[in-house]
């Protein structure tokens, strides 16, 4: 199962977005599905960016 897993991941993952984005135009409409799509890649390079920059560093001290 786990070599199964291992071929397709790829086809899996793309399958599963491709389900996820089906099901969001179904429900929601284009419009709606392309600004959560928008709004997902622009929090996800501010998250990257923070990261880089060691942002979250600061929040990592020492727990008592």
């Amino acid at each position: 199962m786990q070599e199964f897993l291992q071929r397709y991941r790829d086809g899996i993952i793309g399958g599963g977005i491709g389900l996820i984005l089906a099901i969001l135009l179904l429900t929601i409409g284009f419009a709606k599905t392309l600004l959560v799509i928008v709004c997902t890649i622009i929090g996800a390079f501010i998250g990257l960016y923070l990261n880089q920059i060691g942002f979250f560093d600061r929040f990592k001290g020492p727990r008592r």
